[in-house]
C-alpha cells in the first residue's frame, strides 16, 4: 500500500495526466510485490528487481496503448519503488567513513541492482514490440 502511495506521489510531482495516475500508483504496488515475493522464493535483489522491472515494463507498455499515452508515463514511476536509493546512500557513506572495502561492496550491489532494471526495461520493451509486431502484421495478412 504504501509502494502505491509514493508512486502515485512521484507521478504527481512530475506531473503525469491525471488519468494515469491510478495505474500508476498500481504498477508500483505490483512492482513492489514482485521484487518481495521474487526474493521470499529465495531469488537475489538483483534477479528478483530484474523480474520486477520486466514485469512492470510489460504492464507499462500495456497500459501505454490502451490508455493511448507514452510509454514512460507508466514505466519510469512504475519502476522508482525498485530503486536502491538507501544502498547508494549507505555507499557513499562508507566511503566517506574510509570503510573503502565496504563502501564498494555496497556501490557494487547498487549498480547490478540497477543495471537488472535498467535490463527489465529494455528487454520487455523489445519483447512486447516484437510480439506486437507479429501479432500486427499477422492480423493484416489474415485480414487481405
Amino acid at each position: 500500500m504504501l509502494s502505491m502511495i509514493a508512486t502515485m506521489a512521484f507521478a504527481v510531482l512530475y506531473q503525469i495526466p491525471r488519468k494515469a495516475i491510478i495505474p500508476v500508483g498500481l504498477l508500483g504496488g505490483v512492482a513492489y510485490l514482485f521484487q518481495t515475493a521474487a526474493m521470499r522464493y529465495g531469488m537475489t535483489e538483483v534477479v528478483a528487481s530484474f523480474v520486477a522491472s520486466l514485469s512492470v515494463c510489460l504492464l507499462s507498455e500495456g497500459l501505454a496503448r490502451r490508455l493511448r499515452m507514452p510509454v514512460t508515463v507508466f514505466a519510469v514511476p512504475g519502476i522508482v519503488i525498485l530503486v536502491p536509493g538507501i544502498d547508494a546512500y549507505m555507499a557513499m557513506k562508507a566511503f566517506v567513513q574510509n570503510h573503502e572495502l565496504q563502501g564498494v561492496s555496497l556501490l557494487s550491489q547498487t549498480a547490478l541492482v540497477a543495471g537488472a532494471i535498467a535490463s527489465g526495461l529494455v528487454i520487455s520493451g523489445v519483447l512486447f514490440r516484437s510480439v506486437w509486431r507479429v501479432r500486427h502484421y499477422a492480423g493484416r495478412r489474415s485480414g487481405d
